[in-house]
C-alpha cells in the first residue's frame, strides 16, 4: 500500500468543507450572478440539493471496494488496460484542476494583493509550499487543516456579521424572475465545485469509521454549500447584481466594504486569508491524489518520487492552458461543466453499474458452486 496513514471521519469532514470553499469562494458569485441575476441564490440552492445525488453515487462506488482508491477501482472493475486508460482520464482531470487552481492563485495575487509581481513567482512559491504538505502525507495535511479550520470559521463569521449593516433587500428583488436562467445557473455551477468531490474517492480508503465517513460526506457537502450560498447572497444584497457580475472577485470586494466603528475599514484581508488557506489545502490534497493515483497506475511502490516531476508539469500546464484571465473565464463558462460531468459523473456511473453487475455475478457463481 502506497499510503499507510489513516485519518478520522471528522478530519474527512473538514477536508470536504475546505475543498468546497477553496477556489470557489472568490469567483462563483460573479459567475452565477451573470447567468441568474438576483435569483443566483435560488440557483445555488438547487445545485446544492442536486450535489447530494453525486455524493450518494460516490458513497455507493466506495462501498464496492472500500479498501481501494478510485484509480484501483477502475482497474478492478474495467480490467487492467481499460481501467488504466479510465484512471488516466481521471488523473488528467485532476492535473487540469490543479493547473487552473495554481493559475487562479497567481492571477488573484498579482491583480489584488501583490500588484506588479511576476505571476510565475507567486505560482512557484505556492507550489513549493504545497509540495511540503504532499511529502509529509495525508495525516499531516489533515491535522494541519484541523488546526486552521477554526480560524476559517471565525473569519467567515466576522465577514458575514460585519456586512449585515450594509444589506439592502431591494437588491434581491424581484424574486424568481425566470426559471430558465435559474436552471442554467444550476447546471453551470455543478462543476464549481460539486462534481469535483469525486476526488475524495482517492482518500476514502484511508478514513476510519466508514459509516460515519459517508454521513460526513453529506454533511461536508451541505456545510460547504451553505458557506458558498451565504457568500453569493451577501454579494447580491450588499453589492447588487450589476457590481457583483462585473467584478472578477466580488467576495474580495465585499471585504473592502467592511467597516468597524468608522475607523477600521477595508479589512479585505479577512477574505484573502479565508481564500488563501482554503485554496492551499484544496491544491495540496489534489496534488497528493494526483501523485498517489499516478503511482498506482505505474505500479510504483512510493509516490514521493513523482512529486517534483509533477510540480514541473503542473507549473507548465498552468501557463499553457490559460494564457490570460479572459481565456480562463470563457473556458469555465463554456467547457468546464460538460468536461467535469463526463469525467466525474458519467464515468463513475458506468463504473458503479458494471461493478454491481460483477458483484452479483460473483455471488451467483458462489451460490451455484
Amino acid at each position: 500500500m502506497l499510503e499507510i496513514g489513516k485519518i478520522s471521519s471528522g478530519e474527512f469532514l473538514i477536508l470536504v468543507i475546505i475543498f468546497m470553499i477553496g477556489g470557489s469562494i472568490l469567483n462563483v458569485p460573479a459567475f452565477l450572478v451573470k447567468i441568474a441575476k438576483q435569483d443566483a441564490w435560488i440557483s445555488y440552492m438547487i445545485t446544492t440539493l442536486i450535489s447530494l445525488c453525486f455524493v450518494f453515487l460516490y458513497n455507493k462506488l466506495a462501498s464496492i471496494y472500500p479498501s481501494k482508491t478510485y484509480v484501483e477501482v477502475n482497474e478492478k472493475i474495467l480490467g487492467k488496460w481499460v481501467g488504466k486508460i479510465s484512471a488516466l482520464l481521471f488523473l488528467f482531470y485532476i492535473l487540469y484542476l490543479l493547473s487552473a487552481l495554481l493559475y487562479e492563485i497567481g492571477s488573484f495575487s498579482t491583480t489584488q494583493i501583490l500588484v506588479g509581481t511576476p505571476i510565475e513567482m507567486i505560482m512557484v512559491l505556492f507550489l513549493l509550499t504545497s509540495i511540503i504538505g504532499v511529502r509529509l502525507g495525508l495525516e499531516v495535511i489533515s491535522r494541519t487543516a484541523l488546526i486552521f479550520f477554526p480560524w476559517i470559521v471565525f473569519m467567515l463569521f466576522m465577514l458575514f456579521l460585519l456586512l449585515i449593516p450594509d444589506i439592502k433587500l431591494e437588491h434581491i428583488q424581484p424574486i424568481f424572475e425566470g426559471m430558465k436562467p435559474i436552471i442554467k445557473g444550476s447546471y453551470q455551477t455543478l462543476a464549481l465545485p460539486y462534481v469535483q468531490l469525486v476526488f475524495f474517492l482517492m482518500i476514502m480508503p484511508y478514513v476510519n469509521e466508514k459509516d460515519e465517513m459517508k454521513k460526513n460526506f453529506y454533511r461536508g457537502t451541505l456545510l460547504g454549500g451553505m458557506v458558498l450560498f451565504l457568500v453569493i447572497i451577501f454579494s447580491i444584497l450588499v453589492l447588487g447584481t450589476d457590481i457583483t457580475a462585473l467584478q472578477n472577485y466580488p467576495s474580495y470586494r465585499l471585504g473592502k466594504r467592511l467597516s468597524v466603528g468608522g475607523f477600521l475599514e477595508r479589512i479585505e484581508v479577512i477574505v484573502a486569508f479565508i481564500w488563501i488557506l482554503s485554496v492551499y489545502f484544496k491544491l495540496t490534497i489534489c496534488y497528493y491524489g494526483l501523485s498517489l493515483g499516478l503511482a498506482q497506475v505505474l505500479g510504483l511502490k512510493n509516490h514521493k518520487i513523482l512529486h517534483f516531476p509533477l510540480a514541473f508539469l503542473i507549473f507548465a500546464f498552468s501557463i499553457i492552458t490559460h494564457p490570460n484571465t479572459v481565456h480562463s473565464q470563457n473556458f469555465t463558462a463554456k467547457t468546464w461543466t460538460p468536461f467535469s460531468l463526463t469525467i466525474c459523473f458519467l464515468l463513475p456511473v458506468l463504473l458503479l453499474v458494471i461493478g454491481i453487475l460483477k458483484k452479483k455475478r460473483s455471488i451467483l457463481k458462489a451460490t451455484k458452486g
